[in-house]
Parts: C-alpha cells; sequence; structure tokens
C-alpha cells in the first residue's frame, strides 16, 4: 500500500459515514517510508473524534507504530479512547502497551481499524436518536 492510498482510504471512510458533519485532516509525509496523520471529526450529535497515527509503510504493508483515538461527547467529555501510550496503569492488561480508556476505567484492546473505530461511534450517535 502507498501512503497516497492509505490517506485516500481514511477520507473515504469519513466521507461514506453517516453521521459525519466535518473533518479536519493534516496529512505529513515523512520520507521515505513514514507518514504522521492527525485529525478532527466532528458528527452530527456534535461529538468529536480527534485521532493520530504514525505510519510506516513498508512494500505492499502498513504499520501503525503510534496511535491514539480520542472519542469525546459534545461537553468534550470522554467517551472512549483507543492507544498504545505506555501507561504505567495498562501494564497488567494483556494487550499492553494497547488498552481502551472508557468511564468504566482501563481495559484490554488491541488497535481497533480506523473503520471499526467508525463504526463504534456511528452505533453509539444511532442508539442516542
Amino acid at each position: 500500500m502507498q501512503i497516497k492510498d492509505y490517506l485516500d482510504e481514511i477520507l473515504n471512510l469519513i466521507a461514506e459515514n453517516p453521521f459525519t458533519l466535518s473533518q479536519n485532516l493534516s496529512f505529513e509525509e515523512r520520507p521515505p517510508d513514514s507518514a504522521f496523520v492527525s485529525g478532527l471529526i466532528t458528527f452530527t450529535d456534535t461529538s468529536k473524534l480527534h485521532f493520530k497515527e504514525f505510519v510506516v509503510f513498508k512494500q505492499a504493508d502498513l504499520k501503525i507504530l503510534k496511535y491514539g483515538y480520542n472519542y469525546l461527547d459534545k461537553n468534550e467529555a470522554l467517551i472512549f479512547r483507543y492507544d498504545n501510550a505506555l501507561d504505567p496503569q495498562a501494564k497488567k492488561l494483556s494487550t499492553y502497551p494497547e488498552h481502551k480508556h472508557t468511564l468504566k476505567g482501563l481495559q484490554s484492546a488491541p488497535r481497533p481499524a480506523f473503520r471499526e473505530v467508525l463504526l463504534e461511534i456511528s452505533s453509539i450517535i444511532a442508539a442516542g436518536k
């Protein structure tokens, strides 16, 4: 996969999401084979997803080295956050350093695909309507 293909995939997923109200993406290519992608998506219920990924591309594959998907309600309160920060409190989790923050605390959680994050958000929004 090429860097441009991955960015196009993210843009298409955002555009296809029926709850997307607006988006603001930043893309910084870091030659020869990596990129930093970050953005803010606002949804129709005014909730927001702040996300960031540091991606390395190798031949036909890609690897996301660092990530954070931070989903907030309309009042900027945390709904969930997936990340792989070296959080000392997450060390006991089976998926460390990957984990999920929720109102109930930390949970084991491997990195979801960007598509899965948007689907989880869509389910939350649809359930609230």
